[in-house]
């Protein structure tokens, strides 16, 4: 069956949790298993109760839909975006347009694939061959500047609109946009975390912590890092001679951090 497991810290500066990480197996088929986290938007009211209900949303929706589809991994996309987008609606109906927000990253894995599932800038990443890779584009105000090939992943963290996101779930019509991907079950595992984790520690700060970690203890040893590094961080040079913006530097748990992880025997 694997290892699968959520872990979620509320962080040193927060006063509430505004993440929500769930993972669970469906009761008719091991092999089907759900993982997902949510990401409430700080920057709006209820964050926390965005994420937690779309997270049982979801969970609502993978215990109930028909078995048989749930195994078709390359059918689901076209279903699960029609689902999400009606709970969009229903959130807005609920708390009016605008109010509240969150990001949704899930994945759902099958017999011979997994679907990964996005909105937003939380991300899921596959651990394949010693190499961790990201599987989805991050939703982001500096995404484009990775893409472009501007600056390096990492450096991201920096830029004051890192946490401007450009789609999420609750917010409006306009921003619910999804992106799905399929990938072959060929990997070691899956690993989905939320930006504060991703804005604290880098992929080789996470690949570093994976190959020194028991597997029972690597998402842990993850979300505790990112909450209670010691690293010093800082602006590269390259960035302040290059952008005429005022840059940021992370500080270890100043977000809520979560992760969900699926590890194959």
């Amino acid at each position: 069956m694997g290892l699968l497991q959520a872990v979620s810290d509320k962080g040193k500066l927060r006063d509430s949790n505004e993440d929500y990480a769930f993972c669970t197996i469906h009761p008719k088929d091991e092999i089907v298993r759900l993982l997902v986290v949510a990401d409430g938007m700080g920057g709006k009211s209820a964050g926390d109760i965005a994420s937690q209900e779309i997270v049982a949303y979801i969970e609502a929706w993978f215990y109930h839909e028909d078995i048989d589809l749930l195994r078709k991994i390359d059918k689901i996309s076209e279903v699960l975006s029609s689902r999400i987008k009606d709970f969009n609606k229903y959130l807005i109906n609920k708390y009016g347009k605008n109010y509240l927000g969150t990001t949704l990253t899930l994945a759902i894995t099958g017999k011979e694939k997994t679907i990964v599932f996005n909105i937003g800038d939380s991300r899921c990443y596959l651990y394949k061959n010693k190499k961790l890779i990201q599987i989805t584009e991050d939703d982001s105000g500096v995404w484009t500047y990775y893409k472009k090939g501007e600056v390096s992943k990492d450096d991201l963290r920096f830029f004051p609109n890192n946490n401007y996101i450009t789609a999420c779930v609750g917010l409006n019509e306009e921003l619910c946009v999804s992106r799905s991907y399929i990938v072959d079950n060929d990997y070691d595992f899956l690993l989905l975390l939320t930006d504060g984790v991703t804005d604290l520690l880098a992929d080789s700060d996470i690949k570093r912590i994976i190959d020194k970690s028991d597997k029972k203890d690597i998402l842990k040893n993850i979300v505790h890092e990112a909450v209670n590094g010691s690293a010093k961080l800082k602006v590269p040079l390259i960035l302040k001679s290059k952008y005429n913006c005022k840059f940021s530097v992370p500080i270890y748990g100043r977000d809520n951090a979560s992760g969900v992880i699926f590890i194959k025997n």
